[in-house]
């Protein structure tokens, strides 16, 4: 056993910490070793029951560099025509491009990873389960959107009803019956430009690279030089 193992193992029984506050992983090099969760992060995931009315700020900053709606639709229109007939699926296509029009850490293949399973009403069954089209712009909803669940509720709730009414079904089962492939494209389209315009006017995507504080600074130093 290495010292460093041997130390976490003496401060475990001297201070009877209780075991299930470790976690196990393997070693580089084969070899098993625990880390200790301390109290505070213990404390840090409580759950709340009244977790509902807590405001959080958003997964992911979405930042555009575009200045209006209307252009950042078009960038999303964009991103989704740039990936059609490169195999991915509808869920995929949606999360893809509104994820390379707003930013995130996460990469391309991890995007499609998280969403893949997802199309074809989920596991490529084209039956009663939602369109995966519609399922990929609510997993990038659910990642920059901030404020509390009855928000992301409100928000996601306005992008399905909108998706509803423009394409009369949110089955995937029913728009492959009628439509087979032929629609699927006009599905993502629609989802993807209502998550956008949702995003938007709760005030989630910052359209500048310049800050709201540092704007409001440089507007006050503008007032001052004219006076």
């Amino acid at each position: 056993m290495d010292y460093g193992l041997w130390t976490m193992n003496y401060e475990l029984m001297k201070n009877r910490i209780p075991t299930r506050t470790f976690l196990w992983s393997a070693g580089a090099r084969g070899s098993m070793a625990f880390f200790a969760l301390s109290p505070l992060a213990a404390q840090a995931v409580e759950i709340h029951a009244d977790s509902v009315r807590v405001a959080y700020p958003a997964a992911f900053q979405a930042v555009s560099s575009q200045s209006s709606l209307d252009s950042i639709q078009s960038e999303v229109r964009r991103q989704l025509k740039a990936r059609y007939g490169k195999h991915y699926g509808c869920a995929a296509l949606s999360l893809t491009a509104i994820a390379a029009t707003l930013g995130t850490p996460l990469t391309e293949q991890q995007l499609r990873s998280m969403s893949d399973s997802f199309s074809g009403g989920i596991g490529h069954e084209f039956a009663h389960g939602t369109c995966g089209a519609l399922s990929g712009a609510i997993m990038a909803l659910g990642m920059y959107a901030s404020g509390d669940k009855d928000t992301h509720l409100r928000m996601a709730a306005e992008v399905y009803e909108t998706f509803q009414k423009q394409e009369g079904t949110v089955s995937c089962g029913d728009i492959y019956g009628n439509y087979k492939f032929e629609h699927c494209n006009g599905c993502n389209l629609c989802a993807v430009q209502k998550v956008v315009e949702v995003l938007f006017r709760n005030g989630d995507i910052q359209t500048s690279t310049i800050s709201p504080w540092e704007r409001r600074l440089e507007n006050e130093e503008t007032i001052s030089i004219k006076k």
